[in-house]
């Protein structure tokens, strides 16, 4: 690991000169929160399985007789949500900047760790980028592969995301044509009348891109049923019901709709606190910078689940 400084000393040179540069002339690209788990209901637990089970009972009511005719059977169905183990390790040689324009960061403190570059990179990038990792690359389109023992693990290969849990066979999956933004309003309320009718008064998030979520809004105002002069009409839900078009940076570049009551989708963490910390040691001039946590993400119940990702048959 290293901090890269070939294009500075190439622009501004190999030495320091102090001309009046400070942090607020170091910009970032933009990084993600957690948006998708922000919709999930909560739960924290000590294990690394969260074992669920769903009761199902069959019809009691018949017609009266004088006879003792019991009826009814309740059945109980496992349903475990798997947390993974995630772990950042970071490691950075604080004296990379000190002979160069990024001087100011450096220090004449022996301590590495106590340097202005180390509680820059913790407030403008390392948990930021945490988030982004989780939320680009994990939550929706992550696909867990076991680590290589010695060898750093592949960003979206940490946990099995939605993406992989929507393509089994647990959810229902609804066959609709490819989404169009010149009609997308009238596919998304086609794809809600394909959930059951019983559900159609729960409130439902219906997650997609972004960009679809957009698209949404727009053919809604196209459509001519809302005052323009009143923008706050046009808004993200699906008219007739309590469902709302939510739009997700984790689904970003794909055009997969889901939808599920509220409080059915959940998040699952151990020690998910740390991923809001760090422990910053020192080993002579290199800093390293260490967390690690437990995340999961499921259904309550999988059958109240809807999805026009197609389902992946396994041999």
């Amino acid at each position: 690991m290293a901090i890269t400084t070939t294009d500075i000393v190439t622009e501004y040179g190999a030495y320091y000169i102090n001309s009046g540069q400070n942090m607020a002339r170091l910009k970032r690209l933009l990084l993600f929160g957690r948006e998708t788990t922000k919709l999930a209901t909560k739960i924290k637990t000590d294990d690394t399985v969260y074992r669920l089970a769903q009761s199902v009972m069959t019809r009691l009511v018949q017609s009266f007789q004088k006879s003792w005719t019991p009826k009814g059977d309740l059945t109980f169905t496992p349903n475990p949500i798997e947390l993974f183990h995630l772990k950042v390790d970071f490691e950075v040689y604080p004296d990379d900047v000190e002979n160069n324009w990024l001087g100011f960061l450096a220090s004449n403190d022996l301590s590495r760790k106590e340097w202005p570059l180390i509680r820059y990179i913790l407030e403008s990038h390392f948990y930021g980028q945490i988030n982004t990792d989780m939320e680009e690359l994990e939550y929706y389109k992550g696909v867990f592969t076991a680590p290589t023992a010695g060898t750093a693990g592949i960003s979206g290969q940490s946990m099995n995301g939605l993406k992989t849990f929507l393509t089994s066979d647990k959810v229902n999956h609804v066959t609709m044509a490819a989404l169009d933004a010149a009609t997308i309003y009238d596919q998304i309320e086609t794809f809600y009348e394909s959930i059951s009718e019983q559900y159609q008064n729960s409130k439902m998030i219906i997650g997609m891109a972004p960009k679809w979520k957009r698209a949404f809004m727009k053919d809604k105002r196209s459509l001519g049923y809302y005052d323009i002069t009143s923008p706050s009409q046009i808004d993200d839900t699906l008219d007739f019901s309590p469902a709302r078009v939510v739009g997700l940076p984790s689904m970003i570049g794909t055009d997969d709709i889901w939808a599920t009551p509220v409080d059915n989708f959940l998040h699952i963490t151990k020690k998910g606190e740390n991923a809001a910390k760090v422990k910053i040691e020192e080993s002579k001039r290199v800093v390293n910078m260490l967390t690690d946590w437990w995340e999961g993400l499921g259904f309550g119940i999988n059958e109240v689940v809807w999805t026009n990702v197609a389902e992946v048959v396994i041999p």
